[in-house]
């Protein structure tokens, strides 16, 4: 797999998306204390990688999931983080 050099707020997001399965916007902006421009730029970037899904359900209510080139990755990053989500 060809490692990708991402941003630490980029891993964050990405964390936080898989840790949640889904997540939306304003929950992401509120868990991890980002403006919305910032986290709006994350956003786009993720998605143009292809590590994650953007469902926009409205202008405000935007839902994000990983993609399955994001959950390879953070499968690749964090492999304990699937043992825990398995048992929970």
């Amino acid at each position: 797999m060809k490692v990708l050099s991402l941003h630490k707020d980029y891993l964050l997001v990405l964390q936080q998306i898989s840790e949640d399965g889904e997540d939306d916007l304003v929950s992401l902006e509120e868990t991890l204390r980002f403006d919305r421009k910032q986290l709006k730029h994350i956003i786009q970037a993720l998605q143009h990688k292809g590590l994650i899904k953007v469902k926009a359900v409205s202008k405000v209510d935007i839902w994000l999931t990983l993609s399955s080139k994001g959950r390879r990755f953070m499968e690749y990053m964090w492999p304990e983080s699937q043992t825990t989500m398995m048992f929970s």
